[in-house]
């Protein structure tokens, strides 16, 4: 492949990186991680999607968590402007 297609590529979730040492193996950056792990407990179902293309702003848009359930009052103690627990 020449550099402009190997550019173009999208990076897929399967793709398993060799030669690089230690580091070995499938890379996934912070967003990436947590989408996959999302992904692997089936949160994404029944859509197929690719985690590597997903960035730290779609992490905090998603809406998977409940938001309107009062935090229990240990969470609002130990930081009461912290939206979450």
């Amino acid at each position: 492949m020449d550099v402009d297609t190997v550019m173009s590529l999208v990076e897929q979730d399967d793709f398993v990186y060799t030669g690089l040492g230690p580091k070995d193996g499938k890379s996934l950056v912070c967003s990436a991680f947590v989408t996959a792990l999302w992904k692997a407990a089936g949160l994404f179902d029944p859509y197929e999607i690719n985690a590597t293309e997903f960035i730290p702003g779609d992490i905090y848009r998603m809406a998977f968590f409940d938001s309107e359930t009062p935090r229990p009052e240990a969470c609002v103690e130990a930081d009461p402007d912290l939206p979450f627990c």
